[in-house]
């Protein structure tokens, strides 16, 4: 050991009162440092049974000593040359078992994982018996519909996944806090190969029940059922509040509205112009007040009623709702073939075919649940 090495060490013992103990390893490469090192666990001091010590700037503790101070029991697998802290679990064991194929604890895991990472609300404890048996559930429902897919659907998959996978990318950049994306995966225990798996089923599921989604649309369309009917509608709100969320007064709110036709009168078919100037609606202020090719049955009673019944390409009188007073216009009003239907029929149409799955099929497709305890 070198002086300036020497004087340094001394400064570090007065700081840090080191007890002076050295120990070298063979061929003295590393030198580490005994100390008088406290050791807390929520309040209550702990001391190790066997000497910790410090090494490039690493404080090294027994493992054993840190697990059963928190209460963790460690046992030794020396057949796989593992060490498990807490419970012995084997996420290679199997959790589920259905005609056709199995699903193992680490399946299982990851996919509770990507759940807890994509709906960021759920406040189910990952450790509930009750939310691991539903996600079970769901996670060999996915792999039996995938496995329906046809030859055609198959080879779509890809691209489709490619697609949500850039959704989800995006999503977590928005939830990570500009965190890297594979490090924020890390905390879940979750790799993108997770992701890419879980949108390959999720996906396959959806296109397994379009067949049955689209025979129930096509019946429902036969029937002239409005609730699918899709429009393409420009509206212009004036909301019951200003800017600042203040209520005002039916005077102002008429006012405003009367401004509204009159401007409307002037501008002849420039609805659009009118509503990028006059509309309180965010969600179609900047395209000009319009909603393209949306599902009727999404919008509220009064605005619903008004769409259906209004003739095309003409401006409605006032038509009142919770959120206002709306001028509205129908572009175009129909029932779209079921691939050109609005977002919102074909998810709600699938997710009736899961249900009518879930609930008539998939119990008889189960064959062993058996969750660790």
């Amino acid at each position: 050991m070198n002086d300036k090495f020497k004087g340094l060490v001394l400064g570090l013992s007065i700081g840090v009162l080191m007890t002076g103990s050295i120990a070298y390893a063979s061929g003295t490469q590393i030198e580490v440092y005994f100390k008088n090192i406290k050791y807390m666990f929520d309040g209550q001091q702990k001391k190790p049974a066997d000497d910790s010590f410090i090494y490039n700037g690493t404080t090294y503790v027994p493992l054993r000593f840190v697990s059963e101070a928190l209460g963790k029991e460690v046992t030794w697998d020396g057949d796989n040359d593992t060490i498990y802290v807490g419970r012995k679990i084997d996420l290679s064991s199997t959790v589920g078992v259905y005609k056709g194929g199995q699903v193992t604890l680490g399946e299982l895991e990851k996919y509770i994982n990507i759940i807890r990472l994509i709906n960021q609300q759920d406040a189910s404890s990952p450790a509930d018996v009750n939310a691991q048996t539903s996600a079970l559930k769901q996670l060999i429902a996915g792999k039996i519909l995938t496995s329906r897919l046809t030859n055609e659907d198959k080879e779509a998959l890809p691209n489709a996944v490619a697609k949500q996978f850039k959704n989800i990318k995006s999503y977590i950049q928005e939830i990570s806090g500009g965190q890297d994306s594979k490090a924020f995966l890390a905390t879940y225990n979750l790799v993108e190969e997770d992701l890419h798996t879980y949108l390959e089923e999720m996906v396959g599921t959806q296109k397994a029940l379009g067949a049955s989604a689209k025979a129930t649309y096509d019946q429902e369309v036969k029937n002239n059922n409005t609730d699918y009917l899709a429009a393409s509608v420009s509206h212009i709100l004036i909301s019951f509040k200003n800017d600042q969320g203040v209520e005002r007064t039916a005077e102002e709110v008429d006012k405003k509205v009367k401004e509204v036709q009159t401007k409307l009168q002037i501008a002849g078919s420039d609805f659009a112009a009118v509503a990028r100037e006059y509309s309180e609606d965010p969600g179609s202020k900047a395209q000009g007040g319009l909603y393209e090719n949306a599902a009727v049955s999404d919008w509220v009673p009064e605005f619903k009623k008004a769409t259906i019944e209004l003739p095309l390409k003409t401006i409605s009188e006032p038509v009142e709702t919770q959120f206002g007073y709306h001028i509205i216009r129908v572009e175009t009003r129909g029932y779209n073939p079921y691939l050109q239907a609005p977002d919102s029929i074909v998810r709600n149409l699938v997710n009736k075919a899961y249900k009518q799955f879930s609930d008539n099929e998939l119990p008889g497709l189960i064959e062993k649940i058996e969750l660790p305890k």
